[in-house]
């Protein structure tokens, strides 16, 4: 934790720095953080991944015998997070590159693509609620 948080703050400190001195770079040495600190990350989150298809192998939600092949809840909630992180921290850079209008397309575009990975699990709701009324 210590690593991620010192990377996170050296790669500010030194985008900061080159901002001042040459502006057109430093959107170069934000990038190299997030990565810095995406791979930092990656442990935690096999660790993470690890656990819960471990419990899932005792209450499977939905169909799909492996954590990402099927389609089951707990893979649209994985790949949305996903979604959701990427589009967050592509926002991000645009507004620090003075980019807003970009920025809020990126946010809506992580939203449908969202509700675009939900609609087979919408789809599946409705006929469940379809098969109770006719009996």
């Amino acid at each position: 934790m210590i690593q991620l948080i010192a990377a996170a703050i050296i790669a500010a400190i030194t985008a900061l720095i080159v901002r001042q001195i040459k502006p057109e770079f430093a959107i170069f040495v934000q990038l190299g953080g997030i990565l810095l600190v995406a791979l930092l990350t990656m442990q935690a989150l096999r660790d993470i991944i690890a656990a819960v298809q471990n419990i899932m192998q005792y209450a499977p939600v939905g169909g799909g015998d492996t954590m990402l092949g099927g389609n089951n809840a707990f893979t649209m909630l994985i790949r949305a997070l996903g979604i959701c992180i990427t589009s967050q921290i592509a926002a991000d850079i645009c507004r620090d590159s003075c980019s807003n209008s970009l920025a809020n397309i990126v946010e809506l575009a992580g939203r449908l693509l969202i509700l675009a990975l939900t609609v087979p699990l919408l789809q599946s709701i409705a006929q469940l609620a379809v098969g109770l009324i006719r009996g």
